[in-house]
């Protein structure tokens, strides 16, 4: 009697456990049946704010679902990314993250959240460049002239960003560290600020991104010496890179990519990488982000994890070496 009891409850249990997975994958066939939540974790009018609505408005039209923007501000975008990382794995809350909150805060801060384990990749969107950029009275013109001029006048030197621990703050010193220099470090609230200083002349230079620079760089009240990324800038094509000029190997652009909760089924993920590439591949999304100053990426979830550790790598060795803290 007890063994048939055991029976029937072994077969309960299994069909408790096929109904299951037969309504999950009655679901993931159906994704997406409502609308989308896209998390950015700043607040709007930003860059990623900016890439986030342009992505979301065409991502939605792929996939036959609205997309509704949630701007979870706060925290240099930590409290968004939490936001994500608790979600139900299911499709519906997705996050448009960036370099700080999961390859740089993580070397600086006890965080609610893994940056690995919690999270599924499904695409790096974009990257945004950083220029160096300096006042046209400073006498250098050539990211040549520029290690020269930064090793010969040392501590003299000082550099803007937009705040300590800032992907913008970690650009320059990578840059410190490959070219030997002690230039001084003057923190801002933001890039507009640190801009607008070297502009004055407050600062001698400022790492930034060229959303934040590229009027005053037509205008000739910035000089752009050199990108500090792999590639050249689609917005300022005639700006050479470090890494072409001086500095083999250098890359310190910042980035926004697409996140799912960790245990998003394959299927769901899939899917949205599809939507995602299809996006990115429309002629009216690449001139709006590009235009923006980003650089238009898309690749796959693979790809995505090998450069997120590459980062995470990066980014906490430049850390160490710097002994750069948070004021948080």
């Amino acid at each position: 009697m007890k063994t048939r009891r055991f029976v029937l409850g072994a077969l309960s249990a299994l069909a408790c456990t096929g109904s299951a997975l037969a309504g999950a994958q009655a679901q993931t066939q159906s994704y997406p049946d409502k609308p989308i939540r896209l998390i950015v974790p700043f607040t709007p009018g930003g860059v990623t704010d900016n890439i986030g609505r342009v992505l979301a408005e065409r991502m939605g039209r792929e996939l036959g679902q609205s997309f509704i923007i949630d701007n979870r501000a706060g925290a240099n975008g930590r409290i968004g990314t939490d936001a994500v990382a608790k979600a139900a794995p299911d499709g519906y809350t997705l996050l448009l993250g960036g370099i700080g909150a999961l390859t740089i805060h993580p070397h600086m801060l006890k965080l609610p959240y893994d940056p690995v384990n919690d999270f599924v990749p499904i695409s790096l969107v974009a990257t945004n460049d950083v220029v160096i950029v300096v006042n046209p009275k400073l006498p250098v013109k050539t990211p040549a002239e520029l290690v020269a001029y930064v090793k010969a006048n040392g501590a003299k030197m000082q550099y803007g960003s937009s705040g300590i621990g800032a992907p913008t703050h970690l650009a320059a010193e990578l840059f410190k560290t490959r070219v030997g220099s002690n230039m001084v470090h003057v923190p801002y609230k933001g890039d507009s600020a640190a801009v607008m200083d070297v502009v004055a002349g407050n600062v001698d230079l400022s790492f930034s991104t060229v959303s934040a620079t590229l009027s005053l760089i037509q205008a000739g009240k910035l000089r752009a010496i050199a990108m500090t990324g792999l590639q050249r800038s689609q917005s300022l094509p005639d700006v050479p890179t470090l890494d072409e000029t001086v500095l083999k190997g250098f890359n310190a652009d910042t980035w926004v990519g697409l996140f799912a909760p960790a245990h998003t089924p394959d299927p769901i993920i899939k899917r949205l990488y599809e939507a995602t590439k299809a996006a990115l591949a429309d002629p009216d999304v690449r001139r709006k982000l590009i235009a923006g100053g980003n650089n238009i990426v898309g690749n796959d979830t693979a790809q995505f994890r090998t450069f997120l550790d590459a980062e995470s790598k990066k980014w906490g060795d430049v850390i160490r070496t710097g002994n750069i803290k948070l004021d948080e």
